[in-house]
């Protein structure tokens, strides 16, 4: 890998760019703690965070940045061709009805059970990975997003369980 994902926000004028870009990689770049505390620098330096006057929309941007990398390698523990269903998944909850219909309809139940396992694994692989940041609020961006995507998780898994009975 000749880019870093900090490199990237740096360049990217905004989170669309930054996925897009992110995204064209297929999950082949290092995501690490190095990685993940090199990224919130950058976020910081465009963002910089105060005690007082927060601004709401910089901290969601934090929180979406996070996931935008915690999704690309996570979900490469999905099967391909599903993987695009679960990336929208990620992206926003609202997806997880029709896609998990679409999925279903579409053959393979024990396959998508399957990788839903196989995401959840993922995920904690991932969050094992944000408890090696010192504290702070590189860690606590990283924890915000990978917390939001374990929450999708569970609805994932309460839908698979509603269209399985």
């Amino acid at each position: 890998m000749t880019f870093s994902l900090a490199e990237i926000f740096r360049r990217e004028p905004d989170l669309e760019s930054f996925r897009r870009a992110v995204r064209s990689f297929a999950g082949d770049f290092r995501l690490g703690s190095a990685e993940m505390i090199e990224l919130g620098e950058a976020y910081f330096e465009r963002c910089p965070d105060r005690a007082q006057d927060r601004n709401a929309a910089e901290v969601l941007l934090g929180y979406a940045l996070a996931r935008v990398v915690l999704v690309e390698k996570a979900v490469l523990s999905v099967h391909p061709a599903r993987r695009e269903s679960f990336r929208a998944m990620l992206d926003d909850v609202a997806a997880v009805g029709p896609s998990i219909d679409a999925l279903l309809a579409s053959g393979g139940r024990d396959e998508i059970l399957a990788d839903q396992a196989a995401l959840r694994d993922a995920l904690d692989a991932l969050r094992s990975v944000i408890d090696e940041i010192p504290k702070g609020m590189i860690k606590e961006r990283f924890v915000g997003g990978i917390s939001n995507l374990f929450n999708i998780i569970h609805v994932i898994q309460m839908r698979l369980r509603g269209t399985l009975q």
